[in-house]
């Protein structure tokens, strides 16, 4: 089951420093922390009640993942991705994310496709109202419930890895993004619904496709 929450909780099984990378890795995902902004492990240890060292593995571990760097003079802040590296993340998901929702749609059982149908109502129900942050928390919880009924580990290890260091911020300042999603998802969900794996594929392969090219200005002209 995918657990739809809106403000990170400290579940007992998780270390500090497993829970001040979640709400860390949240707040850029989602944009509630800019580019650029600076990551003061101080203030961060103060808000979620913990000491500097939990803090400073956090941002270790996200400066792994390309998603802060050290900046000489400022410190730690939210780093903006390259071209290439947002290319080379949509290139992988367009190999992987329609093949985990052929598979999806082939072995999921009937309560999974009951929770997807119900994720997708409440993100529809969220654009219609211009709720876009809940748009962003339902769409993350949408794709990977997809992935988990794909009944691969192994896939689902690595779309969800393709999730943790993308930059969806930019996805969805793009102008007009959010329709074309509801739509996009709404083709999906009717391939689920009817039991066509091809379908429900090529829609996802068309939704991932159209992510791709709505953000060209920030992928910049392909390599060659």
């Amino acid at each position: 089951m995918i657990c739809l929450v809106t403000e990170p909780e400290i579940p007992t099984h998780r270390t500090k420093s497993e829970l001040a990378l979640r709400v860390l890795r949240e707040r850029i995902r989602s944009g509630q922390l800019e580019v650029g902004y600076r990551l003061q492990v101080d203030e961060l240890a103060a808000e979620l009640g913990m000491s500097p060292t939990p803090i400073r593995e956090a941002l270790r571990l996200l400066q792994a993942d390309r998603l802060v760097h050290y900046e000489p003079h400022r410190g730690v802040v939210v780093a903006r991705h390259s071209p290439e590296r947002l290319s080379d993340v949509y290139a992988m998901r367009m190999a992987l994310e329609p093949l985990a929702t052929r598979l999806a749609i082939e072995r999921m059982t009937d309560d999974q496709r009951g929770e997807l149908q119900t994720i997708h109502e409440s993100f529809l129900a969220a654009g219609r109202a211009g709720r876009g942050k809940r748009m962003a928390q339902l769409n993350s919880a949408w794709h990977l419930a997809i992935y988990e009924a794909a009944g691969s580990d192994m896939l689902r290890d690595f779309t969800a890895r393709l999730w943790d260091v993308f930059p969806w911020r930019t996805n969805w300042a793009v102008e007009q993004r959010s329709p074309d999603s509801m739509r996009e998802h709404s083709e999906v969900m009717a391939a689920v619904l009817a039991g066509d794996a091809q379908a429900g594929a090529d829609a996802m392969l068309a939704h991932i496709q159209a992510g791709s090219a709505s953000e060209q200005p920030e992928l910049g002209e392909p390599r060659t």
